[in-house]
């Protein structure tokens, strides 16, 4: 029996959650020192969602294949 948590991304609280996270992070993450961005990152992989460089490889890999 797996003890595994997922959220339930169903949730209205859980979209908004990742919404303010977004928002946090697209304004500020150049401000942020590296420490913060490592907890950002840890945050997205406790929520099971990509981090922002995995963000950023995905959005380039499917540029490259439109290309």
């Amino acid at each position: 029996m797996s003890n595994k948590i997922f959220p339930n991304i169903a949730t209205d609280r859980f979209k908004k959650l990742v919404e303010y996270l977004s928002d946090l992070e697209a304004t500020d993450r150049q401000r942020m020192s590296s420490s913060g961005k490592e907890c950002l990152d840890k945050v997205w992989k406790l929520l099971g969602l990509p981090t922002y460089d995995e963000h950023i490889n995905m959005i380039n890999k499917q540029n490259e294949e439109e290309e």
